[in-house]
């Protein structure tokens, strides 16, 4: 896996996607060979939500996602809890299975967000931009940009395209730790993956597998408070499962994976 990669990822993609924080399917598409090897085709996540007493108040497909043979997620669409498609993205990804432009398109008004990424010779993340295009126009126009500084091959700062820092590193010990522009702790990483964010009052702590897949997520209030646990389960390598627990063990949610394989 890139680790440098990983050290920047939570700045580029949503982090909520179905109970993997998107770092299932991270920039430089280190899970590939999981999916190659196990020959998946597709994908599709159930997912049923609970009240207070243990009962199912939704019940529906959350998302479902389209491989090459290579093992690269080409296409996805995810789904509001009434079922009704909420927007679809487009993946294309360079030789190394790095990815290279994102594309989505929400489904209830048609317009549209594209995100290009751009590497240097070794492989790293130099600059990412983001596009929009209304349901009414014909191209996209350029919303945000980003460029990415490296010292001692990690990320060292993140800056806009006015040359403003948006976020920077520091690393102590086997830890690195990530800052917003206001010197606001968020982000922190070890062995290259993230373990712990924070969300205004929330923060989230993630335990890992040996090669870095997501084992528990920890949801805590900023006293240290645990609000919910969420536990990952797999199967040669593919999320098969996610539990959500509140505080008191009830059962708040649940995501089944359910594969289809190539012959």
């Amino acid at each position: 896996m890139n680790r440098t990669l990983n050290f920047i990822l939570l700045l580029l993609i949503p982090v909520f996607s179905f109970g993997q924080e998107k770092d299932f399917y991270d920039l430089d598409n280190s899970y590939h060979k999981i999916f190659e090897n196990n020959k998946v085709k597709s994908l599709k996540v159930f997912t049923k939500e609970f009240d207070k007493n243990g009962d199912i108040k939704e019940d529906y497909v959350e998302l479902i996602q389209n491989f090459a043979k290579n093992g690269d997620i080409v296409w996805e669409k995810e789904f509001y809890d009434d079922s009704t498609a909420a927007w679809e993205v487009n993946y294309k990804y360079n030789d190394n299975h790095q990815t290279i432009r994102t594309e989505w398109t929400w489904l209830d008004e048609n317009d549209q967000d594209l995100t290009e990424y751009e590497y240097d010779s070794d492989y790293r993340l130099i600059k990412s931009r983001d596009y929009y295009k209304s349901s009414n126009s014909t191209e996209f126009l350029l919303e945000e940009s980003q460029n990415y500084h490296y010292e001692n091959n990690r990320v060292s700062k993140v800056t806009n395209l006015d040359n403003e820092i948006e976020f920077f590193y520091k690393k102590k010990g086997e830890m690195i730790f990530g800052f917003t522009a206001n010197n606001e702790l968020k982000y922190k990483y070890k062995n290259g993956e993230f373990v712990y964010q924070s969300l205004d009052s929330i923060i989230f702590q993630y335990e890992r597998n040996k090669i870095g897949q997501i084992l528990k997520t920890i949801k805590t209030d900023k006293k240290g408070i645990v609000l919910s646990q969420s536990f990952y389960e797999y199967s040669n390598g593919l999320l098969m499962k996610v539990i959500s627990k509140d505080r008191d063990g009830n059962l708040i949610w649940k995501k089944e994976y359910q594969y289809e394989y190539y012959e």
